[in-house]
């Protein structure tokens, strides 16, 4: 009896453990949105400005902007080519 609860316990625990959360920065396909894409990075940076009547947010190409989108559930659209006026930087992913 003692046996089988120790495989019981160990069974359990197996169970618990595999079945757990990724672990951070997990890029596992399943746990990726359906609406995220595979931007192309140094070779096909096409600055662009896009933004809302809210904010505008400089970004590497539409790509970028796009994915940005989809993780923020944002609908940013392009406002001009190049980094915006008076922007930090360029999104690069």
């Amino acid at each position: 009896m003692k046996c089988a609860v120790t495989i019981f316990i160990c069974l359990v625990s197996l169970l618990a453990f595999s079945s757990g959360l990724p672990a951070k920065g997990s890029t596992k396909a399943s746990l990726k949105k359906p609406c995220l894409k595979v931007c192309p990075q140094e070779e096909n940076i096409k600055p662009i400005c896009g933004g809302n009547a809210e904010k505008k947010i400089s970004f590497a190409n539409e790509c970028v902007m796009s994915n940005y989108n989809c993780e923020n559930g944002a609908d940013l659209k392009v406002i001009s080519q190049g980094e915006c006026p008076g922007g930090g930087g360029i999104r690069l992913s």
